[in-house]
């Protein structure tokens, strides 16, 4: 009697875990953000048109309409590393001398794992 108790605890378990795991989201192919969300890097390119160029940046976001919003934004890649967090509907955060042309940041829900808008910074349109 004991094996069949053990056996459903077990599922119970699997079962919970797999409703708390979100699978990233695809890499999106071109920077959007959903209704009621923005997102902006400030400036928004290189200052130049030189390969490798990197510089600094501030990112700023807004999520409306959330209730106790909880965002988190990624670099490059859905479960890249993490740029920054925050728990307010109005959020920015400066980068460091690493910022390059074609880099991504991805804005999330922390909560549901839902990507909220994505930003790419570009380079400036080159002679």
């Amino acid at each position: 009697m004991r094996q069949p108790i053990t056996v459903l605890a077990t599922f119970a378990v699997s079962l919970a875990l797999a409703a708390c795991h979100h699978e990233p989201p695809t890499m999106p192919t071109k920077a959007f953000t959903h209704e009621g969300v923005t997102l902006t890097l400030d400036p928004p390119a290189a200052p130049n048109c030189k390969p490798g160029t990197t510089y600094t940046a501030t990112l700023k976001w807004s999520v409306d309409g959330m209730d106790a919003p909880k965002t988190e934004v990624r670099i490059n890649k859905p479960d890249g590393q993490v740029f920054a967090r925050s728990n307010d509907r109005t959020a920015h955060s400066e980068t460091g001398n690493w910022v390059t042309p074609g880099l991504w940041f991805l804005l999330f829900d922390r909560k549901s794992g839902e990507l909220l808008g994505a930003l790419q910074a570009g380079p400036r349109p080159c002679p």
